[in-house]
């Protein structure tokens, strides 16, 4: 008995009829194992979509830089200001950029008609930015005030609008600062599950306008101590004008400075020097003590090759007694 040769089955040879019965399940075999292999017409598999490369915030928002950040796109309820449209500080941590737009759109569920005002983040790869002092490791951004005019409707200018101590706008005579919709914004900003705000800075009476505003509200008094200890003004810019969010570092990055560092020219011997609450400091000549004794390891200062005094987490000492994040932020090197 002969079979017929086929495509799929390599079988071809004459085979008696004693040996038919045992060749016809290895042939079934065979030919379903022909139709199963790759070669024989099977659909090739999609190629993977790459992954994208983790981000990394090296350093302090002061000396730092930043790797493979994420662009900040604009949106219907996010803008960037024209002041900055030629700028190229778009550029943050996925955790930042994620974090404006989810309270953007937070705000914007509230009031359809918002509009959220965006300035500088960082650069592409980080490091120095014109007009900040920090933004150079992809975890700062600047967001301008929510606005409206007298008839209630919202405004939308070429630049951050500056608002003095009484409320009245410096630079856009008869804009209002809209309290419904900033108040909106910080607690979408602290709220956030997915990014930990760590600091606000931003003008005192703003600070306390907000605070106000959030008291009349009953807002809960969990939410208002948060913002309260979140919300800062720093000593060397005023920040009436707009809001600067800082995250956190979040927890896989390892090679991220919490705190700004804050660096002093070392003192003359004999004198020390004391940082006072305005920002300023001042020399005083140092007493000999009445019993001298060494100091110890667990309080001797680190320093570095220049001569500069590099203290954690961006603390200076007056004594041993360590700056206050809380109470005296604004002597950070923002």
């Amino acid at each position: 008995m002969t079979l017929a040769p086929t495509n799929s089955c390599p079988f071809r040879r004459v085979l008696a009829k004693s040996e038919f019965m045992r060749f016809v399940p290895m042939a079934a075999l065979g030919c379903l194992l022909a139709w199963a292999s790759p070669s024989a017409g099977a659909p090739e598999a999609r190629p993977t979509k790459p992954m994208a490369a983790a981000s990394f915030s090296i350093g302090s928002p002061n000396q730092g830089r930043l790797d493979n950040g994420r662009r900040l796109t604009a949106a219907p309820y996010l803008r960037v200001v024209p002041y900055y449209a030629e700028s190229t500080a778009r550029w943050g941590l996925p955790a930042l950029v994620g974090l404006i737009d989810r309270a953007a759109r937070r705000v914007a569920r509230r009031f359809p008609d918002a509009v959220l005002n965006v300035g500088d983040l960082s650069r592409r790869e980080g490091g120095e930015l014109d007009r900040h002092h920090s933004h150079k490791s992809g975890r700062d951004a600047d967001l301008g005030f929510y606005l409206r005019n007298a008839a209630d409707k919202p405004l939308s200018p070429d630049r951050f609008i500056t608002f003095s101590a009484r409320g009245d706008a410096i630079d856009l005579p008869g804009a209002v600062f809209d309290d419904a919709r900033n108040w909106a914004l910080v607690e979408a900003l602290i709220d956030d599950r997915e990014a930990r705000v760590s600091h606000i800075f931003v003008a005192r009476h703003i600070r306390a306008r907000l605070l106000r505003y959030a008291e009349r509200l009953r807002v809960s008094i969990e939410l208002r101590q948060r913002a309260a200890e979140l919300m800062m003004q720093p000593s060397q810019a005023a920040h009436d004008d707009h809001f600067h969010v800082r995250i956190g570092c979040p927890p896989d990055q390892g090679r991220c400075v919490e705190y700004a560092v804050l660096r002093t020219p070392r003192a003359p011997a004999g004198l020390i020097r004391v940082r006072m609450r305005s920002g300023t400091e001042r020399t005083l000549p140092v007493l000999p003590p009445v019993d001298p004794q060494p100091p110890s390891p667990a309080t001797v200062e680190e320093r570095d090759p220049r001569g500069e005094r590099a203290t954690a987490l961006g603390s200076d000492h007056v004594g041993r007694r360590p700056l206050s994040k809380r109470g005296e932020a604004d002597n950070l090197d923002l």
